[in-house]
């Protein structure tokens, strides 16, 4: 058990630590929330990112409708913390996973998404013999090359035989232009993703037309949301990021959310002028999206140096620097530093209000 008392500061909390700024992101979910409130495009943020129900819960109560996620395991963390209406974007295959789903829609709406007809089959007669119908969306590729079946006739043609599936009922399209999220020029983010969405919105049309009714068509991350929810046809996005933000969407023009999270970290060792050795290293922050970056102290940069331990790299001797001084990082990407942590220690004002479990942490399954 981690021992802590609330008023405390940075300085006095153990390290390394994963600390939200709360206030900023409440900003942020309140800023993404106002720019979609009373409009046709509804928000069901993406919880991949904060693994955290009480962030969840602050985002519907700012009007989503719901969330997303990426995994049955979060899924089953929002449930039972009260989330009542859940999309999971990923597909479902194996027997353990579609008893799982079948599961969860006993206790909320759990919205399933498909791009293979035998793995939607196989749903369809767990849920049919549970006496259930699972509300299903269309997986459609708009360019990522990940999951999702081609846009046009070959989506028609798997919403033909999902609609003739007792267990199953198709409400919508889901397509996702995940390698569109961190282009750095607005203009151009803004021209492919008009282009991607176009794909998903032509579907829909093309659906509609052959009679069927749908109701969702779901899209849209941090970096793209502003487009995806001025695009005609688009009624949800799924935005996770936004929440607290990392450097790499820091180098993203046009987004207009802060950085809420941080990871503090405490010098052990400076034997040299112009380094100081860290407490934070690979098990702290993730480095798929690069390194983290050094906040505060100009002509720092941060290296890891093993497991256990960083390196900050200063452009000149630091006699300021001392053993047991306190550096903060910024993660580089949001969503995988917070897997690699059981609690978030809640900061307002630079005093410590509370921690938080990240309860969905390491749910892969």
């Amino acid at each position: 058990m981690i021992e802590w008392q609330r008023g405390q500061t940075v300085d006095d909390i153990d390290t390394p630590a994963l600390v939200l700024d709360i206030s900023t992101a409440e900003r942020n979910i309140r800023r993404m929330a106002d720019r979609f409130a009373g409009g046709p495009v509804r928000l069901r943020p993406h919880i991949k990112t904060h693994k955290t129900p009480l962030l969840a819960h602050k985002q519907m109560a700012a009007g989503a409708i719901g969330v997303t996620c990426a995994k049955l395991g979060e899924a089953e963390v929002m449930i039972r913390a009260g989330i009542p209406e859940i999309l999971l974007a990923t597909e479902v295959v194996g027997r353990a996973k579609v008893s799982r789903l079948v599961s969860l829609n006993r206790h909320a709406m759990v919205i399933t998404v498909v791009d293979d007809a035998d793995a939607a089959r196989a749903i369809s007669d767990a849920a049919k013999s549970a006496g259930l119908r699972i509300p299903t969306l269309v997986d459609v590729d708009v360019g990522q090359g990940r999951t999702g079946v081609s846009p046009g006739e070959p989506a028609l043609a798997l919403a033909r035989q999902v609609a003739e599936m007792p267990g199953l009922s198709l409400v919508g399209l889901q397509g996702y232009e995940g390698h569109l999220q961190h282009l750095t020029s607005a203009a151009e983010r803004e021209r492919q993703c008009r282009a991607a969405l176009k794909k998903l919105t032509d579907t829909a049309d093309l659906l509609r037309g052959a009679g069927f009714s749908i109701e969702i068509v779901s899209t849209g991350g941090t970096g793209t949301s502003q487009f995806a929810g001025e695009h005609p046809g688009i009624t949800e996005i799924q935005p996770g990021s936004y929440v607290v933000m990392d450097s790499h969407y820091g180098t993203v023009e046009g987004l207009g959310f802060e950085q809420a999270l941080f990871i503090v970290t405490t010098v052990i060792s400076k034997t040299r002028p112009d380094v100081a050795i860290v407490d934070a290293g690979m098990k702290t922050a993730s480095i798929d999206s690069g390194m983290p970056l050094v906040r505060g102290i100009e002509g720092a940069e941060f290296f890891f140096a093993g497991d256990e331990y960083g390196r900050v790299v200063f452009d000149r001797p630091r006699s300021d620097v001392r053993v047991g001084d306190r550096i903060t990082l910024v993660p580089s990407h949001c969503d995988t530093t917070i897997n690699l942590h059981d609690w978030m220690w809640v900061m307002a004002d630079g005093k410590l209000e509370e921690i938080w479990h990240i309860e969905a942490r390491g749910k892969i399954r």
